[in-house]
């Protein structure tokens, strides 16, 4: 019997694997290609549903009875404002110009100190009669406080500070809290002199008690200010009307009457009333890279920072490290304490100038894998090849 040709299936079977292996890094070498393209339309949908800036109102608003955060700042476009948050609605709150609001303190915040409210002795003599916004709600009377909840530690040193630069009305205006025996606490005393400021923390909502020896009509002129993480100091003031007393409130002009708004680009209506915004450039040296914090507290005005799209990886031309480029910063919004600026951050590099090439070395690892199958088929067709 005849000695039979040997097979020779491994060059074979090597030949075929590499043809294989070949083809498949070519399609993983094109999928980025793909994956890159399809990415920059995912991102740009993202960033479309991002949530916008809850707007400013200015239209002519009488406020008497439920909660309400009187004298709150916030950005608005970028800009530090010291605004009104009407939160009577817990579940719908609406940002408000100061200048358009009258904040009415019915007769039904009537006191007249007598031996049955000896903590009041310190506003008057007995007999007196003041009007008083308690500390604790009465469903009876306005309940005015203020909320630093637009702002948290990370986006201001410090605290953040609440002055009352005036006051034009009949009387005094006094703000305390009650000590745990009954004594009272000063948070401003306008009979002590003017302006008297008093500190805040970041990301806090508050209420003291309010007193106005008279009644008639207060304008209060008040001035909120802060050190931003990154804008410098900004401050801004806002005149205030409260009608104290049994008046008629439709006979009371405000600063923001019969006043044209200019459009702002923002879709916020802008304060038609005298304010005053004032900015202090911050060191340029001293700008660090912060997080936004996770949302605690009361639903009230709590920030809600806007996602921001992770940085990528890309490594320099000519070889070397790769690098990551820095996160953008919280998104502009609401809740945004930094200035606008013309840089918000790059997405990841989707451009052709990464794609093309990277497509071309797929296409070309592809081709050659096809180029080794079909010489394993011609090499088998030949006679005396193994079987």
């Amino acid at each position: 019997m005849g000695d039979i040709a040997p097979s020779r299936p491994m060059p074979r079977l090597i030949a075929a694997a590499s043809a294989v292996a070949l083809i498949t890094l070519g399609s993983l070498a094109a999928a980025p290609a793909a994956t890159a393209e399809s990415g920059a339309p995912a991102a740009t949908a993202a960033a479309a549903q991002a949530p916008a800036e809850a707007p400013v109102h200015s239209e002519r608003t009488v406020i008497d009875v439920g909660h309400v955060d009187a004298i709150s700042p916030r950005m608005v476009g970028g800009a530090f404002r010291t605004l009104l948050l009407d939160d009577r609605e817990a579940l719908a709150p609406v940002w408000r110009t100061p200048g358009s609001v009258i904040l009415h303190l019915t007769q039904a915040g009537a006191v007249t100190i007598s031996d049955d409210t000896p903590g009041f002795f310190f506003l008057g003599a007995p007999g007196t009669t003041i009007h008083t916004i308690p500390q604790t709600q009465d469903p009876d009377v306005i309940w005015a406080g203020w909320s630093t909840q637009s702002f948290t530690s990370d986006d201001v040193r410090g605290d953040m500070r609440l002055t009352l630069e005036g006051v034009d009305g009949p009387g005094d205006v006094v703000l305390w809290e009650w000590s745990p025996f009954g004594e009272p606490e000063m948070v401003i005393d306008g009979r002590a002199g003017l302006p008297a400021s008093y500190p805040v923390p970041t990301f806090t909502h508050q209420h003291a008690n309010w007193a106005f020896t008279r009644p008639g009509v207060y304008r209060l002129k008040f001035t909120w200010s802060a050190d931003l993480v990154k804008g410098g100091t900004v401050s801004d003031t806002a005149v205030y009307t409260f009608a104290v007393g049994d008046l008629d409130t439709s006979a009371i002009t405000l600063p923001g009457d019969g006043a044209t708004p200019t459009p702002d680009p923002t879709g916020t209506t802008p304060t038609p009333d005298p304010t005053t915004t004032t900015t202090t450039p911050a060191p340029t040296a001293t700008t660090p890279a912060t997080t936004p914090p996770a949302t605690t507290g009361t639903p009230t005005g709590t920030p809600s920072p806007t996602p921001s799209v992770a940085a990528t990886a890309t490594m320099p031309a000519g070889g070397g490290t790769a690098t990551t480029p820095p996160a953008p910063s919280p998104g502009a919004g609401a809740n945004d304490p930094s200035p606008q600026s013309g840089s918000r951050g790059a997405l990841a590099a989707t451009g052709s100038s990464q794609v093309l090439p990277t497509a071309a070395a797929g296409a070309a690892l592809v081709a050659a894998g096809a180029v080794a199958v079909v010489a394993v088929r011609r090499r088998s067709g030949r006679p005396g090849a193994g079987p």
